[in-house]
């Protein structure tokens, strides 16, 4: 597989990664994750007369920006535990994937017992 080949492949996955971070979709980063690392592996074997710096850059910048989505993504999951901590039982509301709002925390049970 030649460099050009190898860096178009790893670029789409870049780019799917990205997607699934800007989608939330924790089970499609699970699933490109292996392939992410074989693709990355097999450009660190690539010779550096065979390298093109142009698309190495390009490379660099969207792993880059997804290892900023990442990070911010990191920033509101410890932002989230810390408010839920605060209030063990209270909730706020928040966005699904599909753009819904939809509570967030502890859920109260629709009915309550009596002593």
């Amino acid at each position: 597989m030649t460099l050009t080949h190898r860096s178009r492949a790893l670029m789409a996955l870049l780019t799917r990664q990205g997607e699934d971070l800007r989608n939330g979709d924790l089970a499609g980063l699970a699933r490109s994750t292996p392939a992410l690392a074989q693709a990355l592996e097999q450009l660190g074997r690539t010779r550096p007369a065979e390298t093109d710096e142009e698309a190495l850059q390009s490379l660099r910048r969207a792993a880059r920006q997804n290892a900023e989505l990442m990070a911010a993504a990191l920033r509101g999951v410890k932002a989230a535990r810390a408010m839920l901590a605060q209030k063990p039982d209270a909730s706020f509301t928040g966005y699904d994937a599909t753009g819904r709002t939809a509570p967030i925390g502890a859920a109260r049970p629709n009915l309550e017992r009596r002593s």
